[in-house]
Parts: structure tokens; sequence; C-alpha cells
């Protein structure tokens, strides 16, 4: 079997509901779906993702170089394919390189299952059919109150939740503190709360403010501080109970040992775009569980749960309010978290159907990201 063709294609639009946390406002995302077809009609569907900038960079990078890197090469040799992308794109250094090979990657992985006839998560290993899935807000808006916070709770609840991330960062902790209060009580005995700083705490603030943060028995803090500064999450993560959490802002296994390595994270939380696909994706699982920690995948949620039904030190799946693909209306079929446990589909490969033509009515030209993108970082 040989690829003979990769195509990309990227389209922007805006999350389904308004995001907005402590330190970013989102306009738009901007998704780059492949597809590769091979010399026996098998054909796979990869897909990337950014927030907001740099979806053309990624779909002229796949076209204008790793293309002819990957055509003629056999998909089932994912590791030589993966490699020899790798070694040609890390001059640009970790980033852009990592989010192209990505999609290549998993549309490769896409065509292995189609290949043996399993679903993604056999062939990860099939540790479970199923995993207990978190709803995550993106709503820092200073307009969004405490009752309406907890209203929201409450519908999670009743839609079978047992934990829920809100956002915290306010300028005012003490607005912080109220909403964390008032969501824990909303949620009841039994059941989880995470809070997601987005790095907007310094070091030092990290060290002041988390410290009472300790009193509310939190799932976890995820990047309170910047995200490659090792040494102040490790100092943190001696002063405080909380568990901290992170890893949408590494893009490798190698940031990923450093942190391990430093004690510095309990919760290890690889972004499957981010770091290069599902090849790269599976040695950082396996890494954090040789040092014990469990692995609770970043955003992508369809494909997250292949890969948490496919490892052992599987935690959590995490559901984006407004950042699904179903959300989005690029599915053929909806892919929805049922109670509050993710289910990976049963077809071979990943199951994902995307309608080209929502893609297509969305495509992401030089013009679109011009008029839309104004930035919004805080």
């Amino acid at each position: 079997m040989k690829i003979e063709g990769v195509v990309a294609h990227a389209c922007r639009i805006p999350p389904a509901s308004p995001w907005e946390d402590a330190t970013n406002k989102v306009s738009g995302l901007e998704l780059i779906f492949v597809e590769i077809t091979t010399d026996t009609g098998l054909k796979g569907t990869g897909i990337s993702y950014t927030v907001d900038i740099g979806g053309s960079a990624i779909q002229t990078l796949i076209e204008d170089y790793l293309v002819n890197l990957a055509v003629g090469m056999d998909p089932l040799d994912y590791e030589r394919i993966w490699n020899k992308l790798n070694r040609q794109a890390r001059r640009l250094g970790l980033g852009v390189n990592s989010m192209a090979i990505a999609a290549i990657d998993i549309a490769i992985w896409d065509i292995i299952g189609k290949h043996y006839g399993q679903p993604l998560y056999r062939l990860l290993g099939g540790s479970r059919d199923s995993i207990p899935s978190y709803i995550s807000e993106i709503n820092l808006s200073a307009a969004d109150t405490v009752d309406e916070l907890a209203r929201r709770i409450d519908e999670y609840v009743a839609r079978g939740y047992r934990a829920v991330k809100i956002k915290i960062g306010h300028d005012d902790p003490e607005i912080d503190f109220e909403r964390i209060s008032k969501a824990k009580e909303h949620l009841g005995r039994g059941k989880k709360l995470l809070v997601d700083l987005n790095q907007k705490w310094t070091a030092a603030e990290a060290t002041q403010k988390a410290t009472r943060l300790d009193v509310f028995d939190l799932g976890w803090i995820e990047e309170p501080i910047l995200y490659h500064d090792i040494a102040g999450h490790a100092a943190l993560k001696r002063a405080i109970r909380t568990p901290i959490a992170l890893g949408e802002s590494l893009y490798c296994r190698q940031q990923f040992q450093q942190y391990l390595c430093a004690d510095a994270i309990d919760v290890v939380q690889a972004d499957v775009a981010f770091v290069g696909g599902i090849t790269e994706w599976l040695k950082i699982a396996h890494l954090a569980s040789a040092f014990g920690r469990p692995v609770a995948p970043h955003f992508m949620m369809e494909l997250s749960v292949h890969l948490l039904c496919g490892v052992q030190n599987a935690f959590m799946l995490e559901n984006v309010v407004g950042g699904s693909l179903t959300e989005l209306g690029l599915l053929e079929e909806p892919i929805v978290v049922d109670g509050g446990i993710g289910k990976p589909s049963e077809r071979p490969g990943h199951g994902i159907l995307i309608d080209w033509k929502a893609v297509k009515a969305n495509a992401l030209t030089s013009e679109l990201a011009r008029s839309a993108f104004s930035g919004g970082s805080k």
C-alpha cells in the first residue's frame, strides 16, 4: 500500500458559544483537515487546529512541503513517516511544524484502522470502551454572574457530568473564590470542580493565591503560570495540595519529560494536534504512565475519546462547551458525550465523518483571515 495523494483544507469558524478566559478572547477556530488517498482505494482523514491564528500557515506547510515527503510511502510505516516529516519540519522549531505533522499522522492512523478493520482505540491498546468526561467552560466574561454560573452547573449535573471545569483569573481574586464556592455548592458531594488559569498568574502570585484554593478540594488547577516555567511549577507543586494539570502549550515528549523529571506536574494534558499526532501522543502517554501520572488530553474530544480508551493511565475526557466538531456544524454524523460518558466510534479508523460542504463554506482565505483576526490576547 502506498500514499498517492495528500490534500489539505482549512476553515475558520467562530466557537458555537463565546470563548473568553483570563488571557484571551477567541474570535475563531481555524481547523485544518487532511485527506490522504492510497493506491488500494483506502482514504484517511486527519485533523489539526489553531485558536485564532496560523491556520493558513499550517495548510501551506502541508501542501508546499510535507506532501511530497509522504507520497509514495506505506501508511503502515507510521513511525518511519513521522520521523521523516519531523526531521525536516523541526527546522521551524516547535509549534507550527508539529501541528502540521499531526494532521497527516492522524489521517495515516485512520487508514491503518480501515486497513485492519478496527476502530482506532483498539489499535492503541483497547484498555476500555468508554471514559468519564468533564464539561469544560470557556466563559470568564465580565458580564457572567455567579447566579448564571450556578444555573449552568445545575444543567451540567442534570446531564450526568460528575466533573466541571471553569475558568478563573479575575484581577480581584475574591471574585474567583466566590465563583468557586458557588460552583462547589451546586456540584454537590462526590463531584469534582477543576479550575483553569490559562497562565494568568506570576509564580509569586500563584504561590500566594493557590494556597487559598486548597480548602476547596479541587480536582486540579490548570496552567497556573507561564508554560515554560518548569521550576515555578515544581515550587508551586511543593507548596500546595491541589494537583497541577498542564500540557496544552507543550509540543513534544521531551518537554513533558522535563516536567515529569522535575516533579512539576500531576495530570498530563497533551493535545494530540499540538504534539504532532497520535504517534507522538502515545509516547507521551506511556512516558506519563512510567511516572505514575494520568493523562487527560486537551480538547479534540472526538479523537481524545479514542486515545483515552486505548491507554491504561486514562483519566478524563474534556468536552469543551462550544468547541466540538458537532457544535461547530462540521460533521455528517454527530459525536456527543452522553450522560457524562464518552464512547468511541466502533467504525474502522477514528470514525469521524467530516461534512466537506461545511468546511468549504467556511474556507479560510487570506481575505477572511485579514478581516476576521484582530487579536484577542489580554
